[in-house]
């Protein structure tokens, strides 16, 4: 399983116990939904730029691959 998988399992989690929560204690359930999306969207943005892959710097050759001459 990828990092940005187990990322965003875990922001799904989050986002259940929200719902409980919300239950739990009455808010209305448009709040609830809004602060679904909420935590949804800063969970993908969180998600892509702290697991996303680094690219190369622009001098150094692709790994496995003789230099060009």
């Amino acid at each position: 399983m990828s990092n940005f998988t187990i990322y965003i399992i875990g922001i799904v989690v989050l986002i259940v116990a929200l719902f409980i929560a919300g239950n739990a204690f009455a808010w209305p359930q448009s709040y609830t939904l809004i602060a679904a999306v909420v935590l949804l969207g800063l969970g993908i943005l969180a998600g892509v730029t702290s697991t996303k892959r680094r690219d190369p710097p622009a001098g150094d050759p692709p790994s496995g691959t003789p230099p060009v001459r």
